[in-house]
């Protein structure tokens, strides 16, 4: 085995070669093959890195676009300004916390008094981790919502739909006459990794080539 800190940004295999996009030279391939098949990937976020700029996405409600597919179609990549409200205003999502995706959701309906609209992911990103709800302010049409990631680190579509896939599957658990079922023994690095492998095989199979392999050590 190779041993060297550098991951594939596709495959996610260790290489001992650091094949850098030539424009923006913030991600590492170890061929010029998943280089190629990573491109539609890394296209919408393909920048020169700004310490003062950090990649987030912002979740369209469910009034503005198809209410079809997958929750991707609902995401759009956004530089966020380390200026921005959301690093004050800014909520922590619970549950990414436990799981070490340390997400922060702004709710822009109420923090710049936007038209709102439903935003079932947006709610669902921000439920409790002691009884599956979000808070009340949450309840009533967000609207937009911005997400990025607490360590900085760029957040991809394919990481949120995969966070939004697993708390949804929390939440198919059976509901117990005092309330949720206890979450304590799913929330925890080891369930969230074996959650987001399988998923992202899964999507890898039925075609989506920007899944391919997901590693904790990278993503």
């Amino acid at each position: 085995m190779i041993v060297t800190d550098f991951y594939c940004t596709k495959c996610k295999l260790q290489c001992d070669k650091r094949m850098k996009c030539s424009d923006c030279k913030t991600v590492v391939y170890c061929s010029k093959k998943c280089q190629k098949d990573h491109w539609a990937t890394h296209k919408p976020i393909c920048r020169v890195h700004n310490p003062d700029e950090v990649w987030g996405i912002r979740i369209l409600s469910n009034s503005v676009t198809a209410k079809a597919g997958y929750p991707s179609h609902y995401f759009r990549h956004e530089l966020i300004s380390t200026n921005h409200s959301i690093f004050t205003r800014g909520e922590r999502c619970p549950v990414t916390k436990h799981i070490g995706i340390p997400l922060i959701i702004y709710n822009t309906g109420v923090c710049e008094r936007r038209a709102t609209g439903w935003n079932e992911i947006a709610v669902k990103l921000r439920v409790e981790t002691t009884d599956g709800f979000a808070p009340d302010i949450w309840q009533h049409q967000p609207g937009e919502c911005l997400v990025i990631r607490e360590d900085r680190k760029p957040l991809t579509q394919e990481l949120l739909e995969t966070v939004y896939r697993f708390i949804s599957h929390l939440m198919s658990y059976p509901i117990l006459d005092e309330g949720w079922a206890s979450w304590n023994g799913l929330l925890n690095p080891s369930v969230w990794q074996m959650y987001a492998k399988i998923y992202y095989e899964e999507q890898e199979v039925a075609g989506r080539e920007s899944f391919g392999r997901f590693s904790p050590l990278v993503d």
